[in-house]
């Protein structure tokens, strides 16, 4: 029998992996999204697919002389190399971002590869992973299953039932954790 404090803990780093699940499949797909954009704004300023708004500056028809800088640059060239310049910044925004998405995930991944372990190994029969996966993992409704719905589900309704396979599978996790040193 668990002391009450191991019990909780326990029950919290279940709580905790399957939030960092949750959490890493989230992550993956702002990657995906990101890469997208990245993919995107790389060929905008690859085909220099740019628009610059004529402005008062530009000459309003070809048969009048485009204004130069003295750089020898015209209007519409500074127009296009600012618009490339926003692109270049957008692109280094997003490629920051997905840095910061792939080191989150190695982070969570590192977090989890213990207590992955003590899922795994031994593996747990697949009515324990169910009672783990109803209890611990949110739905997509925001909130775990309870202990009443549990019953329902796996035990024909009976409660103590349930309440006594919770405790013998967080026992047994809890075990576990202890000779993988995950505690």
């Amino acid at each position: 029998m668990l002391d009450r404090e191991t019990f909780k803990k326990t029950e919290g780093q279940l709580y905790g992996y399957f939030r960092d699940l949750d959490e890493i499949e989230t992550l993956k797909q702002e990657y995906k999204e990101f890469k997208e954009q990245e993919e995107s704004i790389e060929y905008d300023i690859k085909s220099c697919n740019v628009t610059v708004e004529p402005d008062m500056h530009m000459s309003p028809s070809f048969d009048e002389r485009v204004q130069i800088s003295p750089t020898g640059e015209s209007v519409a060239e500074k127009g296009i190399i600012r618009e490339i310049e926003n692109l270049e910044n957008e692109l280094d925004y997003v490629k920051r971002k997905i840095r910061k998405i792939r080191a989150r995930i190695r982070e969570l991944n590192r977090r989890m590869a213990k207590f992955k372990k003590v899922l795994t190994v031994p593996p747990l029969s697949q009515e324990s992973m169910n009672f783990i996966t109803y209890k611990y993992k949110e739905s997509e409704d925001g909130r775990c299953k309870s202990v009443d719905w549990i019953a329902d589900k796996m035990y024909s309704g009976v409660r103590s039932t349930t309440y006594r396979k919770r405790e013998e599978i967080v026992e047994n996790i809890a075990q576990w954790a202890n000779i993988h040193n995950y505690s």
